[in-house]
């Protein structure tokens, strides 16, 4: 829907709720702001989850749930996937975004990989 409205497009949700406000007579358009909830994801609490994934790279997110009862599932979610930006590889997760000593790491065992593959063939 955003691509035909744009980005800015009101929810059915949010449509829903003002037109209940305007049945019980509310005729203010403008938001009261300050209210709705806190914000989950603290700056903390996100160094919490990174240093739990850090200590065991196999985690699930309900495991995650586990150590973190006070958090949502989907706020773990999003903390990880979106604010420390992990994303799971064959069971384990990692990074998106590699460093470029990463790369570096990368690229010199490929290099590794291909010299043992030419010197052994198919033994290697």
């Amino acid at each position: 829907m955003s691509k035909v409205y744009g980005e800015t497009f009101m929810s059915d949700s949010k449509v829903q709720k003002w037109c209940r406000n305007f049945d019980a007579g509310c005729t203010d358009v403008h938001d009261a702001g300050g209210q709705g909830r806190k914000p989950v994801s603290t700056d903390d609490l996100i160094q919490h989850v990174d240093q739990a994934i850090r200590r065991n790279r196999r985690f699930t997110i309900s495991r995650l749930s586990d150590l973190f009862p006070e958090i949502s599932w989907s706020a773990l979610y999003t903390i990880v996937s979106e604010r420390l930006k992990y994303r799971k590889l064959c069971a384990r997760w990692a990074l998106k975004m590699l460093s470029d000593h990463h790369k570096t790491q990368r690229m010199g065992a490929a290099l590794t990989f291909l010299q043992c593959y030419h010197h052994d063939g198919d033994e290697f």
